[in-house]
């Protein structure tokens, strides 16, 4: 990590979602205009502030996720992303994860920021035991391959026109990372 990204690292902390964050996050949810970039899973919308806080709750209570929101540490009731750790694996000792920035939070070394919090994390938990995290991002999402390449993920493979994006068929490319690393 370059050392103004280390400065700034300074000055953010990475914490557990709290009910107070949701809001945000439900917020990011309907103001986004294309969440189709950003996932290959169906796309859902919520229809109400309420039907989010519970799926996302419950997601959250039942141990299916942790949510992680990147906030200044003199502000940490403003998240300014989050970060999911979800597919959890316990036997072979593994999670998926997705990140996501509002667009007013993009391109200012903040998914850097919250990515490098995220791993120390990850790989702390006792609980979980981890040894492998992975991503999973779209081969037309340059600046989070760029992300993941930058912090040594590894490529470990590609799904063949798995993103339906607005009729253009995109790879899914599977990054991780152990450890060890």
């Amino acid at each position: 990590m370059d050392s103004k990204i280390k400065q700034l690292d300074k000055e953010y902390q990475l914490l557990l979602l709290t009910e107070q964050h949701i809001r945000t996050l439900y917020n990011w949810n309907i103001e986004e205009e294309h969440f189709e970039y950003y996932t290959c899973r169906p796309l859902t919308s919520h229809k109400s502030f309420k039907e989010y806080a519970c799926k996302t709750l419950k997601s959250i209570l039942g141990k299916k996720s942790k949510i992680y929101v990147l906030v200044k540490k003199d502000n940490w009731n403003i998240p300014l992303g989050k970060i999911t750790l979800f597919d959890l694996n316990l036997r072979n000792h593994s999670a998926e994860f997705g990140y996501y920035l509002p667009k007013n939070n993009r391109a200012k070394g903040l998914g850097g920021i919250m990515l490098n919090k995220f791993i120390e994390v990850a790989f702390k938990d006792y609980e979980l035991n981890l040894n492998k995290i992975y991503a999973t991002t779209s081969s037309n999402n340059f600046p989070s391959i760029k992300l993941l390449e930058r912090f040594d993920f590894k490529l470990d493979g590609r799904l063949r026109e798995h993103y339906w994006i607005n009729e253009n068929k995109y790879d899914q490319l599977i990054y991780s990372m152990l450890k060890h690393e």
